[in-house]
């Protein structure tokens, strides 16, 4: 787990930028790859060590992304089509809610 947040925090001070610059969609699409073939190289191929190191290596870009560019892409698709800014304090709330009793049952 160490090489994946390792990996994670370095890529994290990149992850912003690259999005400005190639789009938050496109990141999000390369968050669904990569941890696809992170979760399938881990659980496939884990139990030898390099490919489980490359494939925690792929989940720590993966968590960068997913901590980084999703929230920002949303915001910045809603006051680009300029919804109800109250609309977007409930999409916050609702997510934050589930998430928490996802995390109480997990």
């Amino acid at each position: 787990f160490i090489f994946g947040y390792l990996t994670s925090g370095i890529c994290g001070i990149f992850i912003g930028s690259i999005a400005d610059k190639f789009g938050r969609k496109l990141l999000c699409i390369i968050f669904c790859i990569l941890f696809s073939i992170s979760s399938i190289v881990m659980t496939t191929f884990g139990h030898k060590f390099y490919y489980l190191l490359f494939g925690r290596f792929l989940s720590g870009i993966s968590t960068s992304i997913l901590h980084s560019v999703f929230e920002s892409w949303m915001i910045t698709h809603h006051h680009k089509h300029q919804y109800n800014k109250n609309k977007l304090n409930e999409t916050f709330e609702i997510s934050n809610s589930i998430n928490s009793i996802i995390a109480i049952f997990a």
